[in-house]
């Protein structure tokens, strides 16, 4: 994702390229008798920040571990979001907060929703088209020792039309229920075709794993997330469960996002 001004990752500077060569000039000198811990750690100290995000498939998205560092920021994030949450907004003040800085953590904390992968390397986009039609608000991908998965993301209204009185999904559900279908209908039958958007966003320098080439919807998950808490009663949770296992559709509120940031900074990975 290309915070605006942010820096294009695919190139790096001229002091950039020279710190990388000074580390792996550094590191060379190990490899004949192994490299020891604190060796690998004094060379990823000279390795500029900018080489982590340039050595990825993705530069300009790669979510970098880094930021978790800030723990600080994080609890303030955290409040922030809770603030405006509690403020009776709309989705699209809800987008903007998410899109501003590393807000972008609010989204990438789906990582800890369930999932088994983006530990090993993760990458966030925003606005994610499929066609001119078909939009995701969000595509996460994340790595684990088995390749890359993907999660679609729809954000719905956190207030308004959530549930009805015996439980069942209201109008903001219902909606953000039928656009995932259809984008999981177009990926079946147009998988190919997400290539030519993932080269748009592609390192020169990297060629796309197979998991980018070849349907697996083993690999493929959707989520979509609506209302607060007191929406969800035991029916909206039975409705859940039956979406996860019979659609792969995960259906959250907006309060879930709190424990995951929570699992976030405690695990300072994705």
């Amino acid at each position: 994702m290309l915070i605006k001004g942010q820096r294009d990752y695919t190139i790096l500077t001229e002091q950039e390229q020279e710190h990388v060569r000074e580390a792996e000039i550094y590191i060379s000198n190990f490899k004949q008798r192994g490299i020891p811990m604190n060796a690998l750690s004094e060379y990823h100290k000279i390795l500029p920040n900018a080489f982590y995000h340039f050595n990825t498939i993705f530069p300009n998205n790669y979510l970098n571990t880094s930021v978790l560092k800030d723990i600080e920021k994080l609890d303030l994030l955290e409040s922030d979001y809770r603030k405006l949450l509690d403020s009776d907004i709309g989705e699209r003040e809800l987008l903007n907060f998410i899109n501003k800085g590393t807000n972008y953590n609010i989204i990438a904390s789906l990582f800890h929703s369930g999932y088994d992968f983006g530990h090993h390397e993760a990458f966030l986009f925003k606005e994610f088209e499929l066609t001119s039609t078909f939009k995701a608000d969000y595509l996460l991908i994340g790595k684990a020792s088995d390749g890359y998965s993907f999660i679609f993301v729809e954000l719905e209204s956190p207030y308004g039309q959530i549930t009805l009185k015996d439980g069942e999904f209201g109008l903001s559900f219902r909606k953000g229920i039928k656009q995932v279908e259809d984008w999981d209908s177009w990926i079946e039958g147009n998988f190919s075709s997400l290539k030519l958007i993932f080269n748009k966003y592609k390192s020169p320098n990297k060629n796309l794993p197979n998991e980018f080439l070849t349907l697996d919807k083993s690999r493929i998950h959707y989520t979509v997330i609506s209302g607060r808490r007191s929406d969800f009663n035991d029916k909206t949770y039975e409705l859940k469960r039956k979406y996860l296992r019979r659609n792969n559709i995960k259906i959250l509120h907006y309060d879930n996002i709190f424990g995951y940031l929570d699992h976030l900074k405690r695990a300072r990975n994705y």
